[in-house]
């Protein structure tokens, strides 16, 4: 009796037959491998893990700047803001510097610069006249030392002593100016003007063409002009103020001297309406004493005050010194 077939056996053969293109799969492996986990007795290959894309998973150094605050970095100062500051502060030295400059030309003797309304004005002509003895020369050397303490330059023409003799001179009053001499705050020059008309014409326009382009001193001091007087006629001495006039106009100060018994009232008086100062010294005898005048003539810009004329000596080691009016009447 002949069997009928059992179909467990296709089914068996169906599931052991592999499929064509699929490849066999072990039952231990059907799970998904771990790295580095042994399966069967093999080792699982170890390769290095994919990489995840940038917006999936961020990298360490990502992270830590994440996590990290940010600090902009500090650039250094621009040169232009630097030149600029130091542009500010050079001009707030100068402003400065400007400030403490001086205004007028002073003699440190308070009655006197109080006669001229502080002191002579700088930019300005200055003409002073005295007779012999009557202190010309220690009056501008005074203010001459007292330009150079406040910080000025100073150039003196010489017409009546040497270099030497001047330098002595002011040494022996207590106004020592070698040092300033030495270090070129002050210039002396010899100026003979006792020559015949041709060559004191030439040397005039010299010294006006000097003192115009000069950019060393800022007080120039002609001692005297008294030679001049003698050589030309009025016409050419107030042409010749009126030039140094407009020179000083132009940032000089300029201070000429002059002995008063080589002009007449006439010329005087016209010159005094050229100059910006006009100052006259002289000699006066009370009773047993002899005593030096100030005359305040002229001062532009000074306010005007009672009494325009002050006393003074010349004393050794301190130079001008003011006379006390109750003084001068014993």
């Amino acid at each position: 009796m002949e069997s009928e077939p059992t179909t467990a056996e296709p089914q068996d053969q169906a599931k052991e037959t592999p499929q064509p293109g699929v490849p066999e799969v072990s039952p231990a492996l059907s799970e998904p491998e771990q790295p580095g986990v042994a399966t069967d007795g093999q080792v699982a290959p170890t390769g290095p893990p994919e990489t995840p894309p940038a917006e999936a998973q961020p990298d360490a150094a990502a992270s830590a700047e994440a996590e990290t605050p940010v600090v902009a970095p500090v650039d250094p100062p621009a040169a232009e803001p630097a030149e600029a500051e130091s542009g500010d502060s050079d001009e707030l030295f100068e402003e400065e510097e400007e400030e403490e400059m001086p205004v007028v030309l002073a003699l440190g003797v308070m009655d006197m610069d109080k006669k001229l309304g502080g002191g002579i004005p700088l930019e300005t002509l200055t003409l002073i006249e005295g007779d012999p003895e009557s202190g010309k020369s220690v009056f501008v050397q005074q203010l001459m030392f007292g330009a150079l303490n406040a910080g000025l330059r100073v150039s003196v023409f010489l017409s009546e002593q040497t270099s030497r003799k001047f330098l002595k001179q002011m040494d022996s009053l207590g106004m020592n100016c070698l040092d300033y001499y030495l270090i070129g705050r002050l210039a002396l020059y010899e100026a003979n003007l006792r020559v015949d008309q041709e060559r004191a014409q030439r040397l005039t326009t010299k010294l006006i063409k000097f003192v115009e382009t000069s950019e060393d001193s800022d007080v120039f001091i002609v001692d005297s002009i008294t030679p001049l007087l003698f050589q030309f006629d009025a016409r050419f001495v107030l042409s010749f103020l009126a030039t140094c006039r407009d020179v000083a106009s132009t940032g000089h100060t300029l201070v000429v001297t002059l002995h008063s018994y080589a002009i007449n009232e006439s010329l005087r008086l016209r010159a005094g309406s050229i100059v910006d100062a006009h100052l006259r010294l002289s000699i006066e005898e009370l009773g047993a004493q002899v005593v030096r005048t100030l005359e305040v003539l002229k001062v532009r810009g000074a306010v005007k005050t009672i009494g325009n004329t002050v006393s003074f000596n010349v004393e050794p080691g301190l130079g001008l010194k003011s006379v006390p009016i109750q003084k001068t009447k014993a």
